[in-house]
């Protein structure tokens, strides 16, 4: 299944669909009740909630139902959801299409460097990642050496991790580079660094 592109607006079955996928990979409860006159619903998911359609979220529960993602059961209180292995990939392949790195006003002077050594026989896992992370904004001082001026380990060994590549990865924080100032330019032309 295709990743939906990061600038597109969300449909309101996908917003329906990726709360239900987050709420259940969380193992947040999901707790559905009506409200007027039972053609809304409301969804609760952890500090956020939402409005919706009853024929929308139906619509999306039979469709996650259907390719597999969840399993769900209704009870008094509303809809029991259990996620499933499907459903799980699924929410990383949301995660991963919507990911993108902070860009904080200040910058605190310190690089972060990310380096690989992936062996050739997993080379279309290898291209895979460095592709990401060029998409990410980091950029490629050679052709296993990413550099990024702001913190982003997190999203860095997610990304790793979704490809199976964490073993083979480092991640690195340093104050000097003798190409410091060639960096520099380049973050602030891509409107990275102000």
């Amino acid at each position: 299944m295709r990743a939906y592109p990061k600038g597109q607006p969300k449909s309101v079955e996908r917003r329906i669909a990726e709360n239900i996928l987050g709420a259940a990979v969380l193992g947040t409860t999901l707790i559905v009740s009506p409200l007027a006159g039972a053609a809304t619903f409301f969804l609760v998911l952890g500090a956020g909630s939402y409005l919706f359609r009853k024929s929308d979220f139906n619509r999306e529960v039979k469709r996650l139902q259907r390719n597999g993602y969840v399993a769900l059961t209704k009870t008094e209180k509303g809809w029991m959801i259990k996620i499933l292995e499907r459903g799980r990939a699924r929410y990383k392949q949301i995660e991963m299409a919507n990911l993108e790195l902070l860009k904080p006003k200040k910058w605190d002077g310190k690089w972060r460097m990310f380096v690989f050594d992936i062996p050739e026989e997993i080379r279309g896992r290898r291209d895979s990642l460095r592709r990401k992370l060029k998409d990410l904004g980091l950029y490629n001082i050679q052709r296993s050496v990413f550099v990024y001026p702001f913190d982003c380990r997190k999203e860095l060994e997610f990304v790793a991790g979704y490809y199976n590549l964490a073993k083979f990865t480092t991640y690195a924080e340093i104050s000097y580079t003798d190409i410091q100032q060639g960096l520099k330019k380049y973050f602030k032309t891509m409107k990275i660094l102000v």
